[in-house]
């Protein structure tokens, strides 16, 4: 087909002059309709109120540009980034990967042990976190975080997530960049016994600034549809519990990374450097979840992301309640103060920003509550359920 086309002889471009131009719009003709005449060449001379343009995909080339690269995007560079990503995907698969890399579209089999399945899915990305992984040369850890932050989304909903696809957009693929990126999805995705099913990269050369890159994820879980939790459950007299996060997880870095511009990133901050402070790891409540999921009079669970303890717990309670958070009972990573202090951020402020120390929280019944304190580490019971007060969520003291 293409050897067709080339073989045949360049067309007369004829411009209108028909008051509706839709009729003929420059389209290529080989002889003209009554009402259009040869358009005229270009013309060379430049104006300086006219100036040349620039932009490649505009400009007139006597010959092609591979060009492709030429206007930006280097096509046999990005085969030879997504070279690698093979052996990265194929270390995720599961018993119900039907192997399909490459192709158009993720395949996986859904779990035959779940009745009623329904499938529970969620798309995210990791902010402006990411910058400090392009800045300091972590992109592994941008692609744990993506996973992770992803899998929390749907576990709160009693889903097991069995599937992962993720989308890379930049000026230009880093071969190294993007299998290290890849590479630390996989590893999270191993972890989670997820399969990476698909994955898009993008290069977009007047989109992303020279070295910058953008990663999402979406991840497909599976839940049995009575099993979903329901906020109606939630009664007066439950406990929350508190399971403990690294930092501020991927939220609240527009804000957490000014803290370079006052100190260097080797400062120590608690045993950490700061940039690994920044860095730590987004945990994965995967495991936590199921076990309190699989208890009777486990209600409800909320990831603690943007917005911070009091908007993300409302998410899951109905409005006849008021949880009671207390802020007292767990230790906050040592990040935090250093950005309240350093950057001078109050501390209702804070908490509205950042999850303060707690990445998810569970609603349980005290029976249930008292047995999953008992058997998930380092969960702290941190708050009540009572009937509502003016707010769904209450933290003391008052931030």
């Amino acid at each position: 087909m293409v050897s067709a086309w080339a073989a045949s002889p360049t067309p007369t471009r004829w411009t209108c002059s028909s008051p509706s131009t839709s009729s003929c719009s420059n389209v290529p003709r080989t002889s003209p309709p009554p009402w259009c005449s040869p358009a005229r060449p270009p013309s060379t001379a430049s104006s300086p109120a006219h100036p040349p343009r620039a932009d490649p995909a505009t400009r007139v080339h006597d010959t092609p540009i591979s060009s492709y690269a030429e206007a930006g995007v280097d096509l046999d560079l990005a085969q030879r980034a997504k070279a690698g990503l093979s052996s990265a995907v194929a270390s995720t698969a599961t018993p119900l990967t039907l192997d399909a890399f490459g192709a158009f579209g993720g395949v996986i089999r859904l779990p035959a042990d779940i009745p009623d399945p329904a499938i529970v899915a969620s798309i995210d990305g990791v902010g402006t976190k990411l910058h400090l992984a392009i800045e300091m040369g972590r992109p592994a850890d941008a692609g744990r975080d993506l996973v992770n932050h992803c899998l929390n989304d749907v576990a709160v909903q009693n889903a097991r997530p069995i599937a992962f696809l993720d989308y890379v957009a930049a000026d230009r693929l880093d071969p190294e960049v993007l299998t290290s990126l890849v590479q630390g999805m996989a590893a999270a995705c191993r972890d989670a016994g997820v399969s990476i099913v698909g994955g898009e990269t993008a290069l977009m050369p007047d989109t992303y600034a020279p070295g910058r890159y953008d990663a999402v994820g979406a991840v497909i879980g599976v839940a049995s549809a009575a099993n979903l939790p329901d906020p109606a459950n939630v009664s007066v007299g439950d406990v929350c519990i508190g399971l403990p996060s690294s930092g501020p997880h991927t939220n609240g870095y527009s804000l957490a990374r000014e803290l370079l511009t006052i100190y260097d990133r080797d400062t120590t901050i608690g045993d950490q450097s700061l940039e690994d402070a920044l860095l730590a790891p987004h945990l994965s409540y995967l495991s936590e979840f199921a076990t309190a999921f699989a208890v009777p009079g486990t209600r409800v669970a909320a990831h603690i992301t943007g917005g911070g303890i009091a908007e993300n717990l409302e998410r899951v309670l109905p409005e006849s309640v008021t949880a009671l958070i207390d802020t007292t009972v767990w230790p906050q990573p040592p990040i935090f103060e250093a950005i309240a202090d350093g950057l001078d951020v109050s501390p209702a402020e804070m908490f509205r920003v950042f999850n303060m120390g707690v990445g998810a929280i569970l609603v349980a019944s005290p029976d249930t509550a008292t047995h999953l304190l008992e058997e998930l580490p380092h969960a702290l019971r941190v708050g009540t359920i009572a009937d509502r007060h003016q707010s769904p969520v209450e933290l003391t003291p008052t931030p």
